[in-house]
């Protein structure tokens, strides 16, 4: 699907409004029961099968409340396993795992995950900041309002994690029901 089709989809059905999170998205995988953050104006959050610590990226807005034009994600640890503070990624973190790109696109912006820029994120915000900002994607040919990634990890290196799936999971942007997508990279 491309960007114009998503534009499209994205008028016709509104995307002004907030996906609503799915509470079983915080069921326990391999003995680990996830927290899901209720962070200030967060997009979507990353968790990870090795522990219960989630990636949080939220929408930047500047002093007046407006969105950041040059860097409109603010992304960040919630560090469940200690005491639930947050904390900024690091440089390696940032650079190579959990940072994001963004680049205007007008009446959008296109964001890609540096560790797995092969599935663009679609952000769409309100630039008066008037409306809740949705970040939408296509996963196996359908569109959700992504709400969560999550990345099954067994084994491999601190470089090179040896990631078995990615999963997506949101609202069905058509329907509006819950849904969860899976990829094998």
């Amino acid at each position: 699907m491309s960007l114009r089709h998503v534009h499209l989809l994205v008028l016709l059905l509104g995307a002004a409004a907030a996906p609503a999170q799915d509470p079983s998205l915080n069921a326990g995988i391999g003995g680990i029961v996830y927290t899901v953050p209720d962070e200030p104006d967060m997009l979507f959050y990353i968790q990870r099968s090795t522990n219960e610590n989630t990636i949080v990226y939220a929408l930047k807005r500047d002093a007046a409340g407006k969105p950041v034009e040059d860097r409109p994600v603010d992304v960040y640890w919630k560090r469940y396993q200690e005491d639930g503070r947050r904390a900024e990624l690091d440089f390696i973190q940032r650079t190579f795992a959990y940072g994001i790109r963004a680049k205007d696109r007008g009446d959008s912006f296109e964001l890609r995950c540096v560790a797995y820029d092969k599935v663009p994120l679609f952000l769409f915000v309100d630039r008066d900041g008037a409306k809740p900002a949705r970040v939408l994607v296509v996963v196996n040919d359908k569109v959700m309002a992504l709400e969560r990634i999550f990345l099954q990890i067994e084994g491999g290196a601190f470089w090179t994690p040896n990631v078995r799936y990615i999963e997506f999971s949101g609202v069905d942007a058509v329907s509006g029901a819950a849904m969860s997508e899976r990829i094998v990279p």
